[in-house]
């Protein structure tokens, strides 16, 4: 017979739970390595979206950079011109007053 001893017996129980201690350790590596691709797989679509927010960041930065030098050109001119029209209107300005001077008299 198989089993003649204790002993035997023993020998069988622990070789049950040798078998069953590999299948749960085999299916725990599996849900592991499951779980590992899958953050794997977010990682790289989240690593993916911060590079497209980034690239979109450096153009608005770009951009702003640009029309900041394009806005210092014309705020430039704006103020040519506000002093072009403040001197145009002083010269103006006792022109017409004497004009409201000889009006009056």
């Amino acid at each position: 017979m198989f089993i003649e001893t204790s002993k035997d017996l023993l020998y069988v129980v622990l070789a049950f739970c040798v078998l069953w201690l590999t299948v749960f350790l085999s299916w725990l590596l599996y849900y592991v390595i499951a779980i590992v691709r899958d953050a794997e797989s977010l990682i790289k679509q989240v690593k993916g979206a911060v590079e497209k927010v980034d690239s979109l960041a450096h153009a608005v930065h770009e951009k702003m950079e640009r029309s900041a030098a394009s806005f210092s050109l014309v705020a430039s001119a704006v103020k040519e011109l506000v002093v072009w029209g403040i001197q145009e209107r002083s010269r103006s300005k006792p022109a017409k007053e004497k004009e409201k001077a000889g009006r009056k008299k």
